[in-house]
This record gives C-alpha cells, structure tokens and sequence, in this order.
C-alpha cells in the first residue's frame, strides 16, 4: 500500500504541475484513478481472502 500512495503523490505532483488540460494531463489523471482502483480492488481482495481463511 505505501507504493501505491507514493506513485499517488507523485502522479498528483505532476498533475498539479501541468496547470492546462493536455493530453498528458489526462492521461496522468487516467493513471491515477488506475492506480486508485488497482488498491481499492487490492483490499477487496485482502478482505475476501481474510473471510475465507
């Protein structure tokens, strides 16, 4: 989870920086909700795999 959370911080970073909405921008946000669904689908996992133990 804590590289998850640094690539997050890196990818707002650079989001952030790029103040017009550009092709690259976009494609920064695209890989920040992908990293945000990547954890999310992450912990699902975790848990469902927690109640079947």
């Amino acid at each position: 989870m804590k590289t998850a959370s640094k690539e997050l911080q890196k990818l707002r970073f650079m989001a952030e920086r790029s103040l017009n909405k550009t092709a690259e921008l976009h494609q920064v946000l695209a890989q920040i909700e992908a990293t945000l669904s990547r954890t999310e689908t992450q912990k699902v996992i975790e848990k469902t795999n927690n109640e079947l133990s």
